[in-house]
């Protein structure tokens, strides 16, 4: 989503130029911006490299950026973006223009630990290139000042989902997609002949992804073992399916880290509906 491109960067918001001391002569003289300091753009473009390859290797956060790590025209961008609003923030030339931290995160699902991992990942590029712990600290701080516009606290795959009109949506492409999918429609010929049928499958796969996705729906079906029993579906029927449902998650725009998290849930099935 356009929203996760935002959660690095416009922590440095606190403006930080800082101005000290007094001469001799008692003349006001500027210190060097944090800009400066940190060695300019070169410098800032070189921190970010490393964070955002700390992140994408960061298996507490790295979901939520998935869509623009698959992505080689969207992380440019995003390298740009936080580069930009890095160096405006810090004194530079730079320009930044975007949301808000609070509007940027609204139903993200952001919590403390995930914020805490993305602090931990930033320090880590810093140390890197062994920034003094002066403009270290001013950047860390300037950043725990959008925690509270960051943190959202823990939110259900449901919620994020969209609940239950949200799930339906994607279902009902998800059928479609698999009516037109020649490796596995034939499994679902019948039902798909039959309208009572196929409202009953749909209410069902409704009802299991609401059910496991911590919402208020309850599934009443069989086990998987059980219905899937006799079926003879394979591997690569399975990786069919995936796919389909990819596609229609993909499709409703559905953000990268809950749409991993329903898979994840889709894929410890597959014993239970792969060789029976």
């Amino acid at each position: 989503m356009k929203k996760t491109m935002q959660l690095w960067g416009a922590f440095l918001m606190a403006g930080m130029l800082v101005f000290t001391s007094c001469s001799k002569d008692d003349e006001v003289v500027p210190v060097k911006s944090l800009y400066d300091r940190l060695g300019g753009n070169a410098a800032i473009s070189a921190v970010i490299d490393q964070f955002i390859a700390n992140v994408a290797a960061d298996a507490r956060i790295n979901a939520f950026f998935a869509d623009a790590a698959g992505d080689p025209a969207r992380l440019t961008r995003l390298r740009n973006n936080l580069i930009n609003q890095v160096g405006m923030a810090t004194g530079g030339m730079e320009k930044y223009s975007g949301l808000d931290m609070k509007t940027a995160h609204k139903g993200m699902g952001i919590e403390e630990t995930h914020f805490n991992a993305l602090v931990e990942d930033l320090s880590l590029s810093l140390d890197k290139f062994k920034v003094p712990t002066t403009e270290k600290t001013e950047l860390l701080t300037a950043l725990a000042t959008m925690k509270g516009d960051i943190v959202e606290g823990s939110t259900t795959v449901y919620a994020r989902l969209g609940g239950n009109a949200a799930i339906t949506a994607v279902i009902d492409d998800f059928i479609g997609k698999v009516a037109a999918d020649a490796r596995i429609n034939a499994f679902f010929a019948a039902a798909a002949a039959d309208p009572a049928r196929l409202n009953r499958l749909k209410m069902n796969l409704v009802n299991q992804v609401g059910q496991a996705s911590g919402g208020p729906e309850k599934y009443t079906g069989l086990d998987m073992k059980t219905a899937h029993k006799g079926m003879k579906i394979t591997d690569a029927h399975f990786n069919a399916l995936v796919e389909d449902l990819t596609a229609s998650l993909v499709k409703f725009k559905v953000e990268s880290r809950t749409k991993i998290q329903l898979l994840t849930v889709l894929a410890s099935l597959k014993g239970d509906i792969v060789g029976q």
